[in-house]
């Protein structure tokens, strides 16, 4: 019977939203037109996700979280390996939707549900359509053809403490915390002589009538605290899942720059070090949310490229946050290269066990484990 149930269905448009969020649910609209004269109806609607299966690197580099403790068989043959790579690169879960009546010739819509899974960019192009025959007991499964739409994936954020970071404000673009204003204030400060590019309206006149030669009205200048955020990309597939949670942290300091006054320079390893400011005045963090969806980890980093961008700038930071997705002694020698020309530092690292808990607490850094990323950002001060 599914021989003789033949439909030809259009897929006209997905109306997708601009960006979602890993880990969040989101709802869109697919529009269909039937081009056969019989109606269609009793049938699914589904879009897949892209294939997920690992490459060779991937396979041979990568370990299973529970491989040392499966027997020899499953090690040699690495079936779980297999099967835990393929979930890990899932970009999304979906179902499918049941749709309503379509007449012939005619069009409808149906709304379906995805939640991805990871950032990135999350291509659709697998629509299928699937027809069961009346008793139910056999279905066909047609691919529909439609066009390649693609939705951004932010990384996920989670919620952070108040913190009292460390460090003042310093003569640079990094001051009072809660001022209304960046720039030059009301608050007099004094008088000076006139100086070749000084402001018409900064001009005292009563001050140059009694003195015979022009004199400027110094004003308290008012800046906002300037931090730095300092994310290592630096990884291998062992760690991506910590490489991936040190991004979701990173992604939640830029977000909170838009509740606090203040500016956040997040500096990282891209082919090259990658620096942006995000905060009043500068880039919208929704900017930098979108360069870390598409960031990836950085298999041979350039560290002295990177400690160099750090002190470059060294004078201009009340206080650097440096989240770690491991800790390594090349990333203990940075700590302590930073630490020696007076930075304060609020240092993260990412963890999977408690084999590391003494060596992150020897640092002076707060440990921040995988399974519970949340409470623990939650305990810091």
């Amino acid at each position: 019977m599914l021989f003789f149930r033949k439909v030809k269905i259009e897929v006209r448009e997905r109306n997708l939203p601009t960006c979602a969020t890993a880990g969040e649910e989101f709802s869109y609209e697919v529009y269909l037109v039937n081009l056969k004269s019989r109606s269609l109806n009793s049938a699914l609607l589904h879009d897949l996700p892209p294939d997920s299966r690992p490459t060779r690197s991937e396979f041979v580099l990568s370990r299973e979280p529970l491989e040392s403790k499966r027997n020899l068989f499953d090690r040699v043959f690495a079936y779980y390996r297999w099967m835990w790579l393929c979930s890990q690169k899932m970009k999304f879960v979906s179902s499918s939707v049941i749709l309503p009546t379509i007449a012939g010739l005619s069009s409808g819509s149906v709304i379906l549900h995805s939640t991805p899974q990871r950032r990135g960019k999350l291509t659709f192009r697998n629509m299928r359509l699937i027809t069961p025959e009346p008793l139910f007991l056999l279905q066909g499964s047609k691919r529909l053809q439609s066009a390649c739409d693609e939705v951004l994936v932010l990384p996920k954020r989670y919620n952070l403490p108040e913190l009292l970071l460390n460090g003042g404000a310093r003569d640079h673009a990094g001051g009072r915390s809660y001022s209304a204003v960046s720039g030059v204030s009301d608050d007099f400060r004094g008088l000076r002589g006139y100086r070749p590019g000084d402001p018409i309206k900064n001009i005292d006149w009563a001050a140059w009538a009694r003195t015979g030669s022009p004199v400027i009205r110094e004003y308290e200048n008012t800046f906002f605290p300037r931090f730095a955020l300092v994310l290592d990309t630096n990884g291998s597939y062992e760690h991506a899942e910590c490489f991936e949670e040190a991004v979701s942290i990173a992604a939640s300091f830029a977000k909170a720059v838009d509740t606090n006054e203040c500016l956040l320079d997040l500096i990282f390893l891209n082919k090259g070090t990658q620096a942006l400011t995000v905060g009043k005045g500068a880039e919208k963090s929704e900017n930098f949310l979108e360069r870390l969806a598409l960031l990836e980890m950085e298999m041979d980093p350039d560290w002295d490229q990177l400690s160099e961008q750090v002190l470059k700038h060294a004078n201009s930071f009340s206080s650097c946050i440096v989240i770690f997705n491991q800790l390594t002694d090349k990333r203990v020698e940075l700590v302590e290269r930073w630490r020696g020309v007076g930075i304060n530092l609020l240092i993260l690292v990412l963890v999977k066990n408690s084999d590391l808990d003494q060596k992150v607490h020897e640092l002076g850094a707060e440990t921040i484990r995988v399974q519970s990323v949340q409470q623990d950002l939650l305990k810091l001060s």
